[in-house]
């Protein structure tokens, strides 16, 4: 519909894992809030080593406690109830799930 010709199906003449790509280079450099609980795994598998870099300003976020529910409506229910005063207020929400049906039940 754009009126491009279409091409015969490529062909792939060659293929390379991640690990074997990452090998090539002689340096490697990366940003991630995770490298530092799997060190091991760069070492044992890269060769690399993990430097963790401290923040330059202090960490603003508040590590609450647990919130545990009797029953799994109840949890959805206190999940409702809190993307909902986040939403009155204008606050963007993320809600992660752990199947399609459970993001379902929510929305």
């Amino acid at each position: 519909k754009e009126g491009v010709e279409i091409q015969p199906e490529a062909i792939v003449l060659a293929s390379i894992s991640y690990q074997s790509l990452f090998r090539l280079f002689g340096k490697l450099s990366g940003m991630t809030g995770t490298a530092a609980t799997e060190a091991v795994e760069f070492d044992k598998i890269y060769g690399l080593e993990v430097s963790a870099i401290p923040c330059n300003k202090p960490c603003q976020r508040i590590d609450e406690a647990d919130q545990v529910y009797a029953t799994e409506s109840g949890k959805w229910k206190a999940v409702a109830s809190e993307v909902s005063k986040a939403h009155a207020v204008g606050r963007p929400v993320l809600v992660g799930t752990t199947s399609v049906e459970k993001s379902e039940l929510l929305a």
